[in-house]
This record gives C-alpha cells, structure tokens and sequence, in this order.
C-alpha cells in the first residue's frame, strides 16, 4: 500500500476508535462528529489534533500533541495512550453538554 493511502487508513482507524471510546462510555456516537486535524493542511502529520463535537452546536473539544504513533492500524486494539486522551476528551464534552441541558 502506498505511503499516503497507509497514512489516512490509519486516520481513517483512528477516528474509529474514537467512536469505539465513545460506545464504551454510552454515549450516542450518531450524536458526535470527530476529526483529525481539521483546520490543518494535508499531511503527513507525526503530530495530530483531535476534535471532537456535538453534531449540528457549537460544542466542541480538542486535544494537541498527539502522536502519530498512538494511532495503531490493523492490530484491533486502541493505543492506551490514545484511548486515555479520548475518554478525557468525551467525559469533557458530555460535562459541556450538561450545562447545556443536552445529553450524549
């Protein structure tokens, strides 16, 4: 597989075990919309930001610093590193929510 189609299949992944932590935490992942990077250009990136928002508001959170490496493909587990900095993110977003008498 080519350098760039191996590239976004992991970002492709990655978002996915966004989703993954976020079903864990029961949160309704029809109500999230997660990105990699979005207000950067093309990669590659060895550094990504990960934002995370409540679909169709202004609701949002974001993580910097995190590592390419963190972002596994083809192994059917999430980095720990990766799931710890995404559960923190949602348990962020669902408390914003809260305070805006939305539930996730």
């Amino acid at each position: 597989m080519p350098a760039r189609e191996l590239y976004e299949k992991v970002l492709r992944d990655a978002l996915e075990d966004v989703f993954v932590v976020a079903a864990r935490q029961l949160i309704d992942t029809g109500k999230l919309v997660a990105k990699f990077d979005a207000d950067r250009g093309p990669g590659p990136h060895q550094v990504h930001t990960l934002t995370i928002s409540v679909r169709d508001t202004s609701l949002a959170v974001t993580a910097d610093d995190i590592p390419h490496e963190w972002l596994t493909t083809g192994t059917g587990f999430i980095d720990t590193r990766l799931f710890r900095r995404t559960a923190a993110l949602l348990s962020e977003l669902a408390r914003k929510a809260e305070q805006e008498g939305r539930t996730l």
